[in-house]
């Protein structure tokens, strides 16, 4: 019974709004919507660049407060880690190190864009990245007490080689499902 009288509500409310006179809404109200409309079609690529920076100086801090690159972070160096080190080339250890570190942030920001933030960006986010990577490494041999060989300049190509990876799949993989 209660359902009927529901439906019967909802039915009497529609007949009310398709009979009600015409409302124009005025010339600054068309303006305002018309503006959200287009800037939440065609974001601003500093806020979508700056979003990025967000998500990757984040994980980057998660990861660093994990995992002891460039002698930093509370995860103090491990006998493991000591052992990857010295069983690899150094060129191998820094170009996975900086693949490490930049993951977790390429595939967030792959999945935290909006589709018109990803379009607003389009190709330009590989020269990012590869801005991001650079300043992230002299950020970290500045800060971290270590001093490296020229074998951990591979740290930049990894990390640039994880961003462009992780994010282009994730946002292919988004396209492919259909999601946002």
């Amino acid at each position: 019974m209660k359902r009927i009288d529901t439906e019967r509500q909802r039915l009497r409310e529609f007949v009310e709004f398709v009979e009600a006179d015409r409302v124009v809404p005025s010339a600054g109200m068309d303006d305002a919507v018309l503006g959200t409309v287009a800037k939440d079609l065609r974001p601003a690529p500093w806020r979508v660049f700056s979003k990025l920076t967000l998500i990757g100086v984040a994980t980057g801090s998660a990861t660093l407060a994990v995992c002891p690159q460039f002698g930093l972070g509370s995860g103090s160096h491990n006998a493991f880690l000591h052992e990857i080190h010295a069983a690899t080339s150094p060129a191998l250890f820094y170009l996975l190190c900086g693949m490490l570190f930049v993951t977790l942030g390429a595939i967030l920001s792959g999945c935290w864009l909006t589709r018109n933030e990803i379009n607003a960006v389009g190709k330009v986010v590989n020269r990012y990245f590869a801005a991001y990577c650079v300043l992230a490494y002299v950020t970290l041999v500045t800060l971290g007490p270590e001093i490296f060989a020229a074998s951990s300049l591979t740290w930049i190509v990894g990390a640039l080689l994880s961003n462009v990876v992780c994010y282009g799949s994730v946002v292919r993989l988004r396209r492919a499902w259909g999601t946002r």
